[in-house]
């Protein structure tokens, strides 16, 4: 590999044959970025929605299917098996553990390393 001095290079890449930029590109690049229209909801507000209508759904469906009973009845059993798994003292402490890590590194503030000049 041979080494090039910087005015060379800048030379070399000058003289590339380009195509010129379209007329409007700063602009539709400006207006898909810095001047784009925010959103009427918050990204998590769709979500929230259709997880909510996929759940009605799904309960819909299965009592359509069987009646109301099996399904409570299904949902009452997951229910006591999440209460029975939550309410493990070595469940308890690592969830009172992450949730401290959590907030500790919340506090901190990010160290900002300045990085070197680029010399031209």
């Amino acid at each position: 590999m041979k080494y090039y001095s910087d005015a060379d290079l800048e030379r070399a890449l000058f003289n590339l044959p380009l195509e010129a930029a379209p007329a409007n590109l700063r602009a539709s690049i400006l207006a898909g970025t810095v001047y784009r229209q925010s959103l009427g909801v918050k990204a998590w507000e769709p979500w929230l929605i259709g997880g909510c209508v996929a759940m009605i759904a799904w309960l819909t469906v299965l009592i359509l299917r069987g009646g109301a009973a099996p399904v409570f009845s299904a949902l009452d059993a997951i229910g006591a098996a999440i209460l029975a798994v939550a309410s493990q003292p070595a469940t308890i402490l690592w969830i009172a553990v992450g949730g401290a890590v959590a907030i500790w590194v919340s506090q901190l503030s990010p160290v900002v390393v300045p990085s070197k000049q680029v010399r031209r």
